[in-house]
């Protein structure tokens, strides 16, 4: 529940600092003293839209902080969890500050966050109706939500989210196999064509490389062979062979040695030096005899090296790569030769699941009327006490056809989502005799407030919402039917937090806690106050609501008994 909420710089509100209680809180005061700016002020800390021109003259930014206390469900704990607050915190301090360039800055227990988090948030905590803003009531996808929870409709809602989840899962992969099945066909007489080609080619890993030596080779073939000819000529063959004069360097060494043993190492290192020099000429003489000058080789290397030039340029800038598109397109031809019988299979389970889905909305359609009957009823019932005798109430139930919908059922194609098939929408009919008409369409601010009381009343022990604002609910009405707003109103604050704007004495009398909202001036500048009312105070504010300014000791008298008897009540 809200707790406190301190205004700073909002409007006329300089600074204000409320102690909100459990059960019905009332603000009274006489109009135009500023009660629904109040409302405003804590809209901006539900994420509502915030103007330059709300901040307080000679002010630079407004700032509202609300203290939210009691009890959380699995849903805010959730979000909470989500945002990085600690949903353990006994309190929950939502604050917001808008300076006139139209920064904001929004935290939650100190904690920055967004506008639309606090929106969020607000969704959770406090279900607001203002004098002109009634979007909850309005909006008639909401209605579904005060449908389903006037009774237990759960397992039958789970059953076609369930059932819905896996029919979109099925046809989703089911569309996505026919899509790429699209894609592929495409080009399948190009990946065929491809794969043709690529096999005929059977490109080895480093084959390029290897050509590309063997090319240089079989280009230079004449010089190779002239050059390893002579080099073996002048090493060994020739008349002045180096391996000549080494034998004879050799020769007169072995005759010093004998003189001079020293000499030894100096005739090792000759030895070795000729014996080097054999091995060389016989490998000049084998690789000699080995390259040939082959042109019909030389041309067959150059055509394999510009095919594989070629498919590199086509497919990949390397032989590797090349591979790697060969091994893709494969694939993908193998999936095609298997596709029809993959899709057939699909097509079966998402057959099955859309009828598993028509099966479960029909089911879950039809309970949904059983319950709309009973809630019909009930709000006549309410809305007769609430001053709306005359009223016709309806919940309209419709399946959307569509032609693509994806649910056939009797020949006819119909939406549907994860809440099932029924469109849902208020219909009201204001005075007896009159067509049933959408609500949002024909029903005035105190008519939709009244119509959102008897809902809340009717579905106060399901609704979770822990907050209830109505902001001058009672706009047209008075005498005994003021009495049973206010009546039903303190029924309505037994399992909720209730804050309520009101001109009547007859529901300010029901409240648990009372504040009067008037003006004050200041330094010659009017600013908003709010008072909370003992229960003196409470006396003379119900009096002044009977007889206006002047309050006589009759008008008290009459106070203290409404006050007495609804205590009593």
């Amino acid at each position: 529940m809200l707790a406190n909420l301190r205004v700073k710089n909002y409007a006329l509100l300089d600074e204000v600092d409320i102690e909100f209680t459990p059960g019905l809180n009332v603000l009274t005061g006489e109009t135009g003293s500023g009660k629904s700016i109040l409302i405003g002020a804590l809209g901006l800390i539900l994420g509502g839209r915030a103007a330059s021109d709300t901040i307080r003259n000679g002010a630079r930014s407004v700032v509202v902080e609300g203290l939210f206390e009691g009890e959380r469900d699995p849903q805010l704990r959730d979000l909470l969890t989500e945002i990085g607050v600690d949903p353990e915190e006994d309190g929950l301090i939502i604050r917001r500050e808008v300076s006139r360039d139209g920064r904001n800055r929004c935290t939650i227990n100190g904690s920055l966050v967004t506008v639309s988090v606090l929106r969020r948030l607000g969704g959770l905590l406090v279900d607001l109706h203002g004098q002109h803003d009634h979007q909850t009531l309005l909006n008639p996808r909401t209605h579904r939500d005060f449908l389903d929870g006037f009774e237990d409709v759960r397992t039958p809602k789970q059953r076609v989210a369930e059932a819905y989840r896996r029919f979109t899962e099925r046809s989703g992969a089911l569309q996505k196999l026919e899509e790429e099945l699209a894609a592929t066909r495409e080009r399948e007489e190009l990946y065929r064509f491809q794969l043709d080609e690529l096999d005929q080619a059977d490109l080895s890993p480093g084959e390029d490389e290897e050509l590309e030596r063997e090319r240089t080779v079989l280009e230079h073939a004449e010089q190779l062979i002239r050059v390893a000819s002579e080099a073996s000529e002048a090493i060994s063959e020739g008349e002045e062979a180096f391996v000549d004069g080494l034998v004879r360097v050799i020769r007169a060494l072995e005759e010093a040695e004998r003189i001079d043993p020293s000499l030894g190492e100096a005739l090792e290192s000759v030895r070795t030096a000729r014996y080097q020099l054999d091995d060389c000429t016989d490998f000049l003489r084998r690789y000699r005899d080995r390259v040939e000058y082959d042109p019909a080789r030389l041309e067959e290397a150059l055509d394999r090296l510009d095919l594989i030039g070629r498919l590199k340029r086509k497919y990949g800038s390397t032989i590797e790569e090349v591979a790697a598109h060969r091994e893709r397109i494969a694939g993908e031809l193998g999936r095609m030769d298997t596709a029809d019988e993959r899709r057939s299979g699909l097509r079966e389970e998402v057959e099955a699941a859309r009828q598993e889905l028509a099966e479960c909305a029909k089911a879950l359609s039809d309970r949904r009327k059983q319950v709309a009957r009973k809630l019909e009823g009930r709000v006549v019932a309410e809305l007769a006490e609430l001053g709306m005798g005359k009223t016709g109430f309806q919940v309209g139930i419709a399946w959307q056809e569509s032609d693509d919908g994806p649910l056939r059922i009797d020949g006819r194609r119909y939406r549907v989502d994860a809440h099932g098939l029924d469109q849902i929408e208020f219909l009201i009919s204001p005075n007896a005799g009159e067509v049933l008409k959408p609500l949002a369409s024909i029903a005035s601010g105190g008519e939709i407030s009244r119509i959102m009381l008897a809902l809340k009343v009717i579905l106060a022990e399901s609704d979770r919402m822990p907050t209830l604002i109505f902001d001058e609910l009672d706009i047209g009405i008075g005498g005994r039917i003021a009495e049973s707003v206010g009546h039903r109103l303190k029924l309505l604050s037994r399992d909720h937090q209730v804050l309520c704007i009101t001109h009547l004495h007859q529901v300010a009398c029901w409240g648990r806690t009372h504040f009067t909202v008037h003006k004050q001036s200041a330094r010659g500048r009017s600013i908003t106050l709010v008072d909370h009312l003992d229960e003196d105070g409470r006396v003379r504010e119900i009096a002044r609501m009977l007889a206006g300014e002047t309050v006589d000791a009759m008008a008290l008298t009459h106070a203290r008994e409404m006050l007495r008897r609804t205590a009593a009540a």
